[in-house]
């Protein structure tokens, strides 16, 4: 494809409403353009950047024991009733009604959705451990989108689920996943730092986010 025949073009200033040096080249790059606030199209060379990362996201969860799975962006809203979530994230959660008035929400994780097909699908103790994964797009309310497309309202996710029958064996499923996550950020060029993090509302025994530092913030 030539420069000159692109769908989307480059610009030569940013646009003054992006005030962050992230959102600045990526508007100046092309990769994507605004819709609203926190909602964004990419454009054909930022999309074919976030496929060659899904690419190597598969590839080193297939290579830790993951199963891609496709869950459903819309979920029916008992379940996060019977979580308890529907309250503890409430601030988040964007409601929807179909014509028979039945309530339902946009996904911003899908723990109450992966938790009902494994009650389906999964018949016994032998059966695990397995862990799940998917790369999908999410949904929330954020109240102060920003940062480009790093506080938006809809975005892509990669999440997994491991279903383990001990403490030790969630372990092994943890130090699995987190041994690729490592993998996917240094064949991605992205220097990060692992360091200990709050569960938050899906709570848990241990948790771990992976910074980025850069002069911004």
């Amino acid at each position: 494809m030539r420069m000159s025949k692109l769908f989307a073009k480059t610009l030569r200033n940013a646009p003054a409403d992006a005030d962050t040096p992230n959102h600045q080249l990526m508007l100046r790059a092309g990769l994507a353009q605004q819709l609203a606030a926190g909602i964004y199209s990419y454009l054909p060379v930022g999309w074919k950047v976030i496929r060659k990362i899904e690419q190597i996201i598969r590839e080193e969860m297939d290579r830790a024991g993951g199963q891609e799975v496709m869950l459903p962006a819309i979920q029916p809203a008992e379940l996060w009733q019977q979580s308890g979530r529907a309250d503890t994230m409430s601030d988040v959660l964007i409601h929807v009604r179909d014509r028979k008035e039945r309530e339902f929400v946009l996904g911003p994780t899908h723990e109450e959705v992966v938790v009902d097909l494994f009650k389906r699908e999964v018949q016994s103790y032998r059966d695990m451990p397995l862990m799940v994964y998917q790369i999908q797009t999410k949904f929330r309310d954020e109240a102060r989108p920003r940062g480009g497309l790093m506080r938006v309202r809809e975005f892509t996710m990669k999440d997994a689920y491991s279903f383990d029958t001990s403490w030790e064996a969630l372990d092994d499923s943890y130090n699995a996943a987190r041994d690729a996550y490592v993998r996917i950020f240094e064949r991605c060029g992205v220097p990060t730092v692992p360091i200990l993090a709050d569960s938050g509302a899906i709570g848990g025994r241990d948790s771990e986010e992976v910074i980025f530092i850069t002069d911004v913030g």
